[in-house]
């Protein structure tokens, strides 16, 4: 009996090789969390063989995001998020400084109302947008700070859903989104919405690392969750995700032919890295 045991153990079929399966509990839901959730999984996929089963779901109750991470920092009900980083954030959580969206989110297009394209089309340079526009924004996200850093006027909203109705009601003008989120965005809510449209003409940049965070004391959750990707980076499964989500719109895109204005994260932590952009931006 002793000999079975040791021979299902080494070929990893006995039942008792793992006690129990990792549990993973995010709080950030909605279709622009989906391949950070995937590619969350395929790093756990990665380390199975080496550290055993997992299973990844949501929190029971939907939370803001400010919520979400208090309580990843006192870790209770949720323990692994993906957002990016800053000082804050590094202080406070253990992060996987591998960036998820390979500098993807930093690169901003605006959803405007499609009655202000030629007002748009007219701007040349960041003071003009500075002087004739008021963005809107997520009060609680953590580039709130890096727009008010950079002196343009933006108003807060706490609730996600709430930045949409806002725009179109004229509370403000222009509303940044990720390129990996703007048109999406754009048709999701084309039916409420229909005259929200992506701004054609102009892309603001700051770096924006986005990571993998866990609790301070969860040092093996980050451990495993590094070696996956690195893995996955080394076999090429983590391009192929990324490029799978987002080569489309990194197309639509089209940042080469936009005007681009640069923008400075002084809410960075010293030496974070800059992504590495080279699998998917062409160069003006």
């Amino acid at each position: 009996m002793k000999q079975i045991v040791v021979i299902l153990l080494v070929l990893g079929l006995c039942p008792s090789a793992y006690s129990e399966s990792l549990d993973l509990i995010y709080f950030q839901t909605g279709n622009r969390y989906d391949y950070r959730i995937d590619l969350l999984k395929l790093a756990m996929d990665k380390t199975v063989e080496s550290d055993g089963p997992y299973s990844i779901k949501p929190v029971a109750e939907k939370m803001t995001q400010s919520r979400g991470i208090d309580f990843l920092g006192k870790g209770e009900r949720v323990n692994v998020g993906f957002f990016p980083t800053n000082k804050e954030r590094e202080l406070r959580f253990l992060s996987v400084k591998i960036p998820l969206l390979r500098g993807l989110l930093g690169y901003r297009v605006s959803l405007i109302r499609r009655g202000d394209l030629e007002g748009f089309s007219r701007i040349e340079s960041l003071d003009q947008l500075r002087q004739r526009y008021l963005a809107g924004f997520g009060s609680q996200w953590a580039d709130m700070k890096i727009l008010q850093g950079n002196s343009i006027p933006v108003v807060g909203a706490a609730k996600y859903e709430n930045l949409f109705k806002m725009l179109m009601r004229k509370r403000f003008d222009y509303f940044p989104r990720g390129i990996n989120e703007a048109w999406d965005e754009a048709s999701d809510k084309k039916e409420a919405y229909p005259d929200l449209v992506v701004d054609p003409y102009i892309a603001l940049y700051y770096p924006y690392p986005v990571y993998f965070f866990v609790n301070k004391k969860d040092v093996a959750l980050a451990d495993r969750i590094e070696r996956g990707l690195s893995a996955a980076l080394e076999d090429g499964s983590f391009k192929a995700l990324f490029m799978r989500y987002h080569k489309a719109i990194i197309q639509q895109a089209d940042l080469k032919n936009r005007k681009l204005f640069l923008l400075n994260n002084s809410t960075l932590a010293e030496g974070t890295a800059h992504p590495d952009t080279e699998w998917w931006l062409e160069r003006h």
